[in-house]
């Protein structure tokens, strides 16, 4: 993978095809607690990827640290053995840039918002938690298997639990 510029800054290209469902690469880092998020804000925040119940990864400046949101994405994370990986969503030509929809990685429990720039037809305008997207494409998103498990037990009513902000 290639860091290019983007529309919104930098995004990550792909320096080959991949198939639909194709591993196309690890996402490393460091797992932080939430609390952490809360203290450093900002742009660490806004860079790191929902990692389990109350856990993120901070991609430093790994592949993930550029991993752009679009509303149509090309790609997901998926979490295997205790690391994310990016996978192909759809079949990834070379060159193109891989994106992932960022609500598909914001648990019901988050509040971060983004406005969306994503320029395509179906945009969102507004990027949030993974429960407040249209239920069709909730259902999709589900059944294709973009979304972490995590993620969806989100969805599960839980009394008393205590909303944290992230970024996807």
């Amino acid at each position: 993978m290639v860091v290019k510029p983007t529309r919104n800054g930098s995004g990550i290209f792909a320096s080959a095809e991949f198939a639909r469902g194709q591993i196309i690469d690890k996402i490393g880092g460091r797992i932080v607690h939430h609390r952490v998020l809360w203290r450093r804000g900002g742009s660490f925040a806004a860079n790191c990827i929902r990692f389990g119940p109350n856990t993120y990864l901070d991609p430093r400046t790994d592949v993930g640290r550029y991993l752009d949101h679009a509303c149509e994405p090309n790609a997901g994370i998926r979490k295997w053995r205790n690391q994310l990986f990016l996978f192909a969503a759809t079949r990834v030509r070379k060159g193109s840039e891989i994106v992932v929809d960022y609500s598909t990685t914001i648990g019901d429990d988050d509040i971060w918002t983004m406005r969306c720039n994503c320029g395509r037809m179906s945009c969102r305008t507004i990027v949030r938690r993974f429960g407040s997207m249209p239920t069709e494409l909730r259902r999709k998103y589900i059944q294709n298997g973009l979304v972490p498990e995590f993620i969806i037990r989100t969805l599960e009513p839980v009394r008393g639990r205590r909303r944290h902000s992230e970024r996807a």
